[in-house]
C-alpha cells in the first residue's frame, strides 16, 4: 500500500467476494457464575450454578451439555444424591426441586423448603434416601427422599448453616454455623448430642475419612481431626496449614502413590489436600501433620485463591474452583493442571486471534490476567503478569507473538510456542504515567509496536533481536485520552483516536504528525486503516462511522446506522465492507460503495466492545459486556445457493401449476397452490373455476375435504383477496363454501380466526355498499331505457 498523495485507488470490484450474510455458528456463554461446584460420581461431569440455572459440563469437551433452568429464580444450592440418580436444588424463593438428568433433563418434584432464609448448604446420606439442607435462618431439616416429606428440623444453631455431613453410618449428622461450632444431631433422638468447638473462624468443610474419624477445616488456618467414636469436645490432631481453607480431599489409598510419598512404618494416617486463600494445592499428612506435597504450577504470588475442590470418584482427577471463576483440572499425579476452563469471563474488552489457522482466542476481560482459549476444546490458559485490569491486545502478523496494555501502566509481549501452544511473556514495558488503553503491532517485520495512554502521549517501541523493548519516540498526541491507534498495511503510518473528538495521522519514522480529521461530535472509539486503498475509517460515540482521504483529510462518507456509540468497526472483503459493534449490542454489516447496512443482528444483550475476523473474513467473532463471545459464519454462498434453488423451483411449481390448469384438473391445481402458500396462485385457480358450469359445486365439493390447517390457510389468503374489490367475488365464494363445510366448533380451532373476522368485516361492508350502490344505479338505467322505448 502506497499512502503517497493522490487520488484513492479502487480495485475492481468484480472479483471481489461481497459478503451479504452472516449467522451465528456458536457462543460461549457463561457456565459458573459463583458458589460450590459438585461433580458426578460415574462419569466426569461438572455441575455448575449459573443465575437461574444449572449447568451440566462435560470436562473432556469442556461444552456445556444439559441444562437445569429454575425460570428465572435463582439458584442458592445444589446436591448430587452418590448414585447419580438425581440432583437437588434449592432456589432463593424456598423452592427445593428435585431433578432427573442422566437419560434426560426432567424436574420431577417441587416442594418448599419450610426454611425462613434460602438454603445454603446441601449433602445426600451415603444411600442416597436423606437429604439434609442447611438454611440461612440457622436451621437444619432431613428430608426423606423416598417417601417425600420432612424427617428432622434441628434449631439451634446461630446464623447461617454453612456445611452439613452425614457421617457415613447414616445415624448421626454434623453442621457447621456463624458460632464456628461443629453441631453433631442424633437422627434417632432427634437430639444435639455434642458440640464440638475447636476452630476460631467460619468452617468451610467437613469431611470423614472412615467411620472414626472427621476432618474439618476453616478460615482459621488450620485443619482438625476428630475422632467421632471415642467422643471429646477436642481434636485428636490439629494441623497448621498458614492459609484460610475453603476445601479438602481425603486422598483415597489407592491414589497416595500419585504423590511419590513414601509413608513411614509408625505412620497410620492418610492423605489431606487443601486448597485455600493462597491459590496453593498442598498435601498433608494425617499422622505427622506435615506436608509432603506443593502443587508446583502454582505460584502463591500469581495465584487466584481456591474457593472449591471436588475428586472425581472414578478416576484419578480433581478439579479446584477459583475466586476468579476459573476451574482447574487436574491430575493426581502430581497434582498437575492438565485443562483450564473458565466459568464466567465478565466483561469483555477485547479479543484476538491467535496461532496458525486461528487455532486460539485471545481475550480480554474485566481482570488482570488474559485468557487463551483453544478455539477446538474450549481449554484456557490464564497469563497472570499484569498487576491491573488488562485493556487491549493486538496480535502480530506471524501469529505467535502477541502485545498486551494494562491500567498498571506497562505494555507486555508475548509468544506462544508453535507446538505446545504454552503462552509466555517475553517483555514489560514500562514508561506511561496513566493507564495504557490502546496498543498496535506493526504489519511486516516484528520490529516495533505503538501504545497509547490516558497521559494523552503515543510510544513507539522498538524491539530488537532479543526481544527488548526501547521507547524510539514519544509524542503529546491528544488532549485527552487515546482509545485507538492502528499501524497502517506499509508500516509508515499510524492513526490515533481520542476522547477529544480528533483523529491524527502521525509518521513513523519521527513521531511527527502529518494531518488531523476533524468532524466528529463526541470522543473517537476505533480507528482501521482500510487495507486497499487510502482511507482511514473512524468510529465514534456520536453513533457515526466516517471515511476519510488520507490525501487531503476529508470526510468521504458518513455511516449512520447506531443509534449510540460505535465501539468497534473493522475492515473485511479486502476493504469493500465494514463490520461495526456498538453499545447497543447490535452488529452491523456495511458495503461501503452503496454507503448501506446490509445486515444487522442483535449480538449482545449489552454493550459490544470486542470484534475480530479471520483471515479470509469467513468467520467474525464479537464479544460484549454480557460476557458472551459470539462466532458468526458467512453464509453468503449457501444463501446464494439457496436462493437460485428457491427459484428454480419456483419456475418448476409454476409450469406445473400451468399444466394442471390446462389440463382442467383445478383440485391437484388448488391444492398445489394451497401447501405452497401462494394465494394468488390459488386466485387464479379460483377464477378459472368460475368460469366452468358446475364451478361452484365442485369448489363446495373440495373444501368440504379440506384439513383444518389447510382451511386456515385458504381463510388466509380470503383475507389477502377480499381487500381488492376486483377479487371480492371470487373471496366470498371461497367464504361461503368454508363456512358451509365447517362446523361451528372447528372453525374456532382454526387459528386467529378471530382476527381473520376482524380483517374481513370492514371490507366486506364496503363491497356490499358498493354494490348496493351500483344495484341502484342500475334501477336508473332501466328506468331510462323504458322511457326511451315508450316514445319510440
Amino acid at each position: 500500500m502506497s499512502q503517497g498523495k493522490g487520488k484513492p485507488k479502487t480495485k475492481p470490484q468484480a472479483k471481489l467476494q461481497l459478503r451479504t450474510k452472516y449467522d451465528l455458528l456458536k457462543k460461549w456463554e457463561p457456565f459458573y457464575t459463583g458458589g460450590r461446584v459438585e461433580v458426578s460420581n460415574s462419569e466426569n461431569y461438572l455441575l455448575c450454578v449459573c443465575g437461574d440455572k444449572i449447568k451440566i459440563v462435560n470436562v473432556d469437551s469442556g461444552l456445556v451439555e444439559k441444562e437445569l433452568s429454575h425460570d428465572g429464580d435463582d439458584v442458592t444450592c445444589l446436591a448430587v444424591s452418590p448414585d447419580d440418580s438425581m440432583i437437588v436444588t434449592s432456589t432463593k424463593s424456598l423452592l427445593l426441586k428435585q431433578w432427573e438428568w442422566k437419560m434426560e433433563v426432567k424436574c420431577v418434584r417441587t416442594w418448599r423448603a419450610i426454611h425462613t432464609f434460602p438454603v445454603v448448604s446441601m449433602d445426600f446420606d451415603p444411600t442416597s434416601t436423606l437429604l439434609a439442607t442447611g438454611g440461612s435462618d440457622g436451621t437444619i431439616k432431613v428430608w426423606d427422599m423416598i417417601r417425600q416429606y420432612c424427617t428432622h428440623n434441628f434449631r439451634g444453631s446461630p446464623g447461617i448453616v454453612n456445611c452439613v455431613a452425614f457421617h457415613p453410618n447414616n445415624l448421626t449428622l454434623y453442621s457447621a454455623a456463624d458460632d464456628y461450632n461443629i453441631r453433631v444431631w442424633d437422627l434417632n433422638s432427634s437430639k444435639l448430642v455434642k458440640v464440638l468447638n475447636s476452630h476460631v473462624s467460619s468452617v468451610t468443610c467437613l469431611k470423614f475419612s472412615n467411620m472414626d474419624c472427621l476432618v474439618s477445616a476453616g478460615r482459621d488456618n488450620v485443619v482438625c481431626l476428630w475422632n467421632v467414636m471415642e467422643g471429646g469436645n477436642e481434636p485428636y490432631k490439629v494441623i497448621p496449614v498458614f492459609e484460610s481453607v475453603e476445601a479438602v480431599i481425603l486422598v483415597p489409598k489407592e491414589l497416595e502413590e500419585c504423590f511419590n510419598f513414601e509413608r513411614k512404618e509408625n505412620e497410620t494416617g492418610f492423605l489431606i489436600i487443601t486448597a485455600g486463600s493462597k491459590g496453593q494445592l498442598r498435601v498433608w499428612e494425617s499422622s505427622n501433620g506435615k506436608c509432603v506435597f506443593t502443587n508446583p504450577d502454582n505460584d502463591p504470588n500469581v495465584a487466584s485463591g481456591y474457593i472449591h475442590a471436588k475428586l472425581f470418584p472414578d478416576t484419578n482427577k480433581m478439579v479446584a474452583v477459583t475466586f476468579d471463576h476459573c476451574i482447574d483440572c487436574l491430575d493426581m499425579n502430581g497434582l498437575t493442571v492438565n485443562k483450564q476452563m473458565v466459568g464466567y469471563n465478565d466483561e469483555i474488552v477485547d479479543l484476538k486471534l491467535l496461532g496458525e489457522n486461528d487455532s486460539h482466542i485471545i481475550v480480554v476481560t474485566n481482570s488482570p490476567h488474559i485468557k487463551v482459549f483453544n478455539m477446538e476444546s474450549s481449554a484456557c490458559q490464564v497469563l497472570k503478569k499484569h498487576s491491573d485490569t488488562v485493556l487491549c491486545v493486538d496480535v502480530f502478523k506471524n501469529r505467535t507473538h502477541f502485545v498486551s496494555s494494562s491500567k498498571d501502566n506497562t505494555v507486555c509481549l508475548w509468544k506462544m510456542e508453535e507446538n505446545t501452544y504454552a503462552v509466555t511473556c517475553l517483555v514489560v514495558g514500562a514508561g506511561h504515567t496513566h493507564d495504557v488503553g490502546a496498543v498496535t503491532c506493526c504489519n511486516n517485520k516484528m520490529d516495533f509496536l505503538v501504545s497509547g495512554s490516558q497521559d494523552q502521549t503515543l510510544k513507539i517501541w522498538t524491539i530488537n533481536e532479543t526481544f527488548q523493548l526501547r521507547v524510539k519516540h514519544t509524542v503529546m498526541a491528544h488532549s485527552k485520552n487515546i482509545n485507538s491507534i492502528v499501524v497502517s498495511p506499509n508500516d509508515k503510518l499510524i492513526a490515533s483516536g481520542s476522547q477529544d473528538k480528533l483523529a491524527k495521522l502521525w509518521k513513523v519514522s519521527d513521531g511527527s504528525v502529518v494531518g488531523t480529521f476533524k468532524g466528529h461530535k463526541r470522543g473517537i472509539w476505533c480507528v482501521q486503516f482500510s487495507p486497499m486503498d487510502q482511507v482511514l475509517a473512524t468510529s465514534s460515540a456520536d453513533g457515526s462511522i466516517k471515511l476519510w482521504s488520507l490525501s487531503d483529510f476529508t470526510c468521504l462518507k458518513t455511516l449512520e446506522g447506531h443509534d449510540c456509540s460505535v465501539l468497534k468497526v473493522i475492515f473485511i472483503a479486502k476493504g469493500t465492507q465494514m463490520v461495526s459493534c456498538g453499545s447497543d449490542g447490535l452488529l452491523k454489516l456495511w458495503t461501503i460503495k452503496l454507503s448501506e447496512c446490509i445486515q444487522t443482528v442483535e449480538a449482545h444483550d449489552e454493550k459490544a466492545w470486542a470484534l475480530c475476523s479471520d483471515v479470509e473474513d469467513t468467520m467474525i467473532i464479537s464479544g460484549g459486556a454480557d460476557s458472551i463471545i459470539s462466532f458468526w459464519k458467512d453464509v453468503t454462498d449457501e444463501q446464494r445457493r439457496e436462493d437460485i434453488e428457491a427459484k428454480q423451483k419456483t419456475m418448476l411449481h409454476h409450469q406445473e401449476l400451468q399444466n394442471l390448469l390446462q389440463e382442467k384438473k383445478y383440485e391437484k391445481a388448488l391444492h398445489f397452490a394451497i401447501k405452497l402458500s401462494q394465494p394468488f396462485t390459488a386466485l387464479n385457480v379460483i377464477k378459472e373455476l368460475m368460469w366452468e358450469t358446475d364451478g361452484y359445486d365442485f369448489l363446495n365439493k373440495y373444501l368440504s375435504i379440506l384439513r383444518l390447517d389447510q382451511k386456515s390457510e385458504l381463510l388466509k389468503f380470503v383475507v389477502s383477496w377480499n381487500t381488492n374489490s376486483r377479487n371480492c367475488h371470487e373471496a366470498h365464494a371461497v367464504l361461503k363454501a368454508l363456512l358451509s363445510n365447517t362446523a361451528p366448533e372447528d372453525f374456532e380451532q382454526i387459528e386467529n380466526y378471530q382476527s381473520v373476522i376482524e380483517s374481513l368485516l370492514p371490507y366486506t361492508e364496503r363491497h356490499f355498499h358498493r354494490m348496493n350502490k351500483i344495484s341502484q344505479q342500475a334501477t336508473f338505467v332501466d328506468y331510462t331505457w323504458q322511457l326511451i322505448k315508450m316514445k319510440e
